[in-house]
């Protein structure tokens, strides 16, 4: 999906972090329009949804493409966070 595209879609719906999870589950998701609660914590009202995309990769040319539009524009990923996997185990 394009940022045009996106744009159409979703152009007048903001929607919520758990909304846009439920809506994009596992997917990085670029919004912007973020109403942040405040500058330390990912916490925010509501944001527009410019697109979804299965994978970071994938994603990346549209995140550079949302800056000529739009002056705040971030990428995250919807599902469960996991972490770095250990290279090797001590006994």
């Amino acid at each position: 999906m394009s940022i045009t595209e996106a744009r159409a879609i979703d152009r007048d719906q903001r929607l919520s972090w758990a909304e846009i999870c439920k809506r994009f589950p596992d997917e990085w998701v670029v919004i912007t329009g973020a109403d942040w609660v405040n500058d330390t914590d990912f916490a925010f009202g509501t944001a527009l949804v410019l697109g979804h995309y299965t994978s970071r990769k994938i994603a990346s040319p549209h995140i550079k493409a949302a800056f000529q539009h739009h002056r705040e524009v971030g990428s995250f990923w919807t599902g469960k966070l996991r972490g770095p996997i250990p290279r090797f185990i001590l006994p």
